[in-house]
């Protein structure tokens, strides 16, 4: 019976399951641009992981899927910071748990795809094989693993068949398949305006050309997703008629509660954009930061409407946040272009 612990790693809640894993294991490995830790914000938005993707669903409930990121957030932010990746999948449970205990055994923790179901220490109802979390070590004799979580403050334990079942899942959005992270971190990070230019490269070209969704079947991405979105609003009523409540239910948990900072993720970039910004002191950035600190409160505004008693009434409510939303991200994206297009 085996048994390892990782010293020392700092865990904090986050506001997304990516973006904090990312940001706690860039911590551990004392990487950062100032004397202070990447905030989570600046992890995100280094990754370049911005998007948008919307889904008509009328046969299911909620009939509607709507996601702020792309799938590449994790690969991209290794890309974007020189952090070599060996990402292994595989169907053979004994294989999987290898990988892992391996990478804790020499003091690395490690990040794995878990569906959120069967997590026992989070006792939730709905799927999602594709969250993040850190291990940071385990117990065979006591049958537990310890979790870093963006949903908990603390180092959570989890069952080891718990880990089990939940890193090999093949439910909503897919198959996980054992999927672990395993990652070599530099000594030190790359130039940090190279690194913004490549993430806002990445957000541009989400938003332009419809970055891989991270779950849901083919449909409208980028700003083409944007504007299928907002002529889609309206016509609720009479597209999904009962499911009207459905729908705006659905809507404001993927805007504020399915682990999207609290705004589909458009406040974790205005974070990004903000800090990047006064590292480079660049006045340009700051403007892009302020433009997604309106499109978040747009955003915010909206899931508020949505949770109207009336249906009707907060679909009705929410009809000039459409008509932001669908301004503003579009200067969003014209403000990220204009700064690349200045520095070339």
């Amino acid at each position: 019976m085996g048994r390892a612990s990782v010293d020392n790693y700092t865990h904090r809640r986050a506001g997304h399951c990516g973006s904090g894993a990312l940001r706690d294991l860039l911590e551990f490995h004392r990487l950062s641009y100032s004397a202070e830790p990447l905030s989570e914000g600046m992890v995100f938005g280094l990754s370049g992981g911005i998007g948008f993707h919307f889904f008509e669903l009328p046969d299911l409930e909620p009939p509607i899927y709507l996601v702020g990121r792309t799938a590449e957030l994790e690969r991209s932010l290794c890309r974007h910071l020189g952090i070599d990746l060996d990402l292994r999948r595989g169907d053979d449970p004994g294989e999987g748990w290898r990988w892992l205990r391996d990478a804790l055994d020499r003091g690395a923790p490690t990040m794995v795809w878990a569906d959120i179901k069967h997590l026992d220490y989070l006792r939730v109802r709905m799927h999602n094989t594709m969250h993040d979390i850190v291990i940071t070590g385990y117990d065979e004799e006591a049958g537990v693993a310890f979790v870093a979580d963006n949903d908990r403050d603390r180092i959570e334990s989890c069952s080891l068949d718990s880990l089990a079942q939940a890193r090999n899942s093949k439910a909503f959005p897919g198959p996980n398949r054992h999927t672990t992270w395993l990652m070599d971190f530099p000594e030190t990070l790359p130039d940090l305006r190279a690194a913004v230019g490549l993430a806002l490269c990445s957000a541009v070209a989400n938003m332009r050309y419809a970055g891989q969704p991270i779950g849901g079947p083919n449909g409208a991405g980028g700003l083409d997703g944007v504007a299928a979105f907002v002529a889609s609003y309206p016509t609720w009523p009479e597209l999904f008629g009962a499911k009207l409540g459905a729908a705006l239910a659905g809507l404001r948990i993927f805007i504020v509660k399915a682990g999207t900072g609290g705004a589909m993720f458009r406040s974790l970039q205005a974070r990004f954009l903000f800090e990047a910004g006064e590292l480079l002191e660049d006045r340009e950035l700051i403007v892009a930061g302020r433009l997604y600190t309106s499109l978040s409160g747009a955003w915010e505004r909206l899931a508020h409407s949505a949770a109207h008693e009336d249906p009707r009434r907060g679909l009705e409510l929410g009809l000039p946040q459409i008509d932001e939303i669908a301004r503003l991200e579009r200067r969003g994206v014209e403000a990220m272009e204009r700064w690349l297009e200045e520095r070339r």
